[in-house]
């Protein structure tokens, strides 16, 4: 008896409580596979775009700039959105983030490879004294 209102206490606490992001405002949500016209329908005309090759980078004002160091930014390759670092109100990426709001930045050192004398050793010079 005691297990069966236990459950059911679950149950009802579970229903209850809505899904995390249910209650997002969407309208504004972009998501991957977008165009870029997508993209400035939903959020408007960024600050600045650079374009690489294939990629093209939307940059737009979150409000956090001096506290987080960056700009809100949609990675777009072959004009499709691919990914989007998303941290201003009223900016909502529906995709899995490469830099999810609670990952805490931390810096990434160089691997230095060890002294190997064998590598890239010269041979055959002949020095005359």
């Amino acid at each position: 008896m005691r297990t069966t209102i236990l459950a059911l206490a679950l149950v009802l606490a579970a229903l209850g409580t809505p899904a995390r992001g249910a209650a997002q405002d969407t309208t504004t949500a972009i998501r991957p596979g977008m165009t870029e016209a997508d993209v400035r329908g939903r959020w408007g005309d960024p600050v600045a775009s650079r374009t690489s090759g294939q990629w093209k980078f939307l940059f737009y004002r979150n409000s956090m700039e001096r506290s987080v160091g960056w700009y809100d930014t949609v990675f777009l390759q072959n004009g499709q959105v691919v990914d989007c670092v998303a941290r201003g109100d009223g900016h909502v990426y529906i995709g899995q983030s490469s830099s999810p709001p609670d990952r805490v930045p931390a810096r990434t050192l160089t691997r230095r490879v060890p002294n190997d004398s064998t590598s890239g050793a010269v041979t055959g010079v002949h020095i005359n004294p």
